[in-house]
C-alpha cells in the first residue's frame, strides 16, 4: 500500500469555512494517496511474437486475443495487445521486463526464451494435424548428394535464425556429423571444402527455388513443408529428393513469462485447452498460425524438448 502525507502546509491562517474546506481537501488527498493493491493489478494481456512481418503476424494473433480477453474480465483483464520483437534478443528483453505475458513459438526458439528470460512452456500446439514433426534435407535429383557426408564444401539453404525445423535441428545434425558450418553473405558464395556454407532464404518457397535453380546444393525444412510441396506442387517435388531426416520433435508450444499472475496463467491454460471444442473459437484458431488445438505437455514431449535443448545449446555455442 502506497502512503503519502495528506497534511497541508501553512494552515494556521485558516478559520471557519477555510478550515472546513481544508479538512475536506485533506480527506480527498488521503483517499488518493492510499491506493489499494487491487488497483495495481494487471489489466492488459500482451501476446508477443518475434517477426520480420509485423502486419501479417498481427492479423494472425489479434483474433486469439479477442477471443481470450473477454473470458478474463473477472480477473481484471480489460484489453489485449500484440507486441512484436524484431529478433530473439529484443523478445528476451521484453520478457525480462514483463512487457510480454504470452508467446507462441516453435519449440527450439521457445527453449531459448526459457533459458535466457525465465519463460515457461505451459502447453503444446497442434498445427496442420501434428503435435510433432521432423526436419528433412533435400537436394536436386542426380545432384550427387545422397547423404550428409556429401555436403562438405557445399552450400545449404536454411530458413531463418528462429526456425526449429529449418535452422536449429539441421544445424545440430550437421555438427553431430562432424561437419563445420560457415554463414555466407550470399547463397552463391562457395565455402571452403572442410565447411558447409549456409544462407537464410527467409521462406520455404525460397528454399525450394534456391535448390531448383542451383543457388544452393541442398536445403532443409520441416516434414510438413515437404508434404505440402508434394501435394501442392508435385512437378516441383518430382525434381527433388530427400536424403536425410531427423527425429521427431514438438511442432509448437505456448509460453508465459516468469512472474505472470497465477490466476491469469491458470485461466489462459483453461481457455486454450477448451478452445477446440468451442465453435466461436474456430476463426481465431485458424488465424492463429493454423492451430487446431492445445494440449498438456506430456512426458514424451518433455523428453523430446530435453533432447532438443541440448541441440540448440550446441548450435548457439559453436555457430552463433
Amino acid at each position: 500500500m502506497q502512503y503519502c502525507d495528506p497534511r497541508l502546509d501553512d494552515r494556521a491562517w485558516m478559520t471557519g469555512i477555510d478550515r472546513v474546506a481544508g479538512a475536506i481537501l485533506a480527506l480527498l488527498m488521503a483517499a488518493l494517496c492510499f491506493v489499494p493493491s487491487a488497483f495495481a493489478a494487471q489489466t492488459v494481456l500482451v501476446l508477443g511474437r518475434v517477426s520480420d512481418d509485423p502486419k501479417a503476424h498481427y492479423e494472425r494473433l489479434k483474433p486469439m486475443l479477442d477471443y481470450v480477453v473477454p473470458q478474463m474480465a473477472d480477473l481484471g483483464i480489460r484489453e489485449g495487445r500484440v507486441l512484436m520483437a524484431r529478433d530473439a534478443q529484443q523478445m528476451v528483453s521484453y520478457l525480462r521486463q514483463g512487457k510480454v505475458d504470452w508467446i507462441t513459438e516453435t519449440s527450439g526458439a521457445a527453449l531459448g526464451f526459457v533459458e535466457r528470460a525465465g519463460a515457461r512452456i505451459v502447453l503444446r500446439s497442434r498445427r496442420g494435424g501434428l503435435f510433432d514433426y521432423h526436419s528433412v534435407f533435400f537436394a536436386r535429383k542426380n545432384s550427387g548428394i545422397d547423404s550428409l557426408d556429401d555436403l562438405g564444401g557445399c552450400a545449404i539453404g536454411l530458413q531463418h535464425p528462429m526456425s526449429t525445423s529449418a535452422y536449429f535441428v539441421p544445424a545440430a545434425i550437421l555438427l553431430e556429423s562432424g561437419l563445420r558450418m560457415a554463414i555466407q553473405s550470399s547463397p552463391l558464395e562457395r565455402p571452403p571444402p572442410e565447411f558447409v556454407g549456409y544462407a537464410f532464404a527467409r521462406s520455404e518457397g525460397n528454399l525450394v527455388t534456391w535448390v531448383q535453380k542451383g543457388l544452393v546444393d541442398a536445403a532443409a525444412f520441416s516434414s510438413q513443408d515437404w508434404e505440402e510441396l508434394q501435394a501442392g506442387a508435385p512437378a516441383q517435388a518430382a525434381e527433388l529428393a530427400v536424403f536425410h531426416e531427423s527425429r521427431e520433435f514438438p511442432r509448437a508450444v505456448e509460453l508465459v513469462r516468469g512472474g505472470l499472475d497465477a490466476q491469469i496463467e491458470a485461466r489462459l491454460r483453461q481457455i486454450l485447452l477448451a478452445a477446440h471444442a468451442d465453435p466461436a473459437a474456430q476463426p481465431a484458431l485458424h488465424a492463429y498460425l493454423r492451430t487446431e488445438r492445445f494440449d498438456e505437455v506430456d512426458a514424451a514431449t518433455w523428453t523430446e524438448l530435453a533432447e532438443l535443448r541440448e541441440r540448440v545449446r550446441r548450435v548457439r555455442a559453436e555457430i552463433e
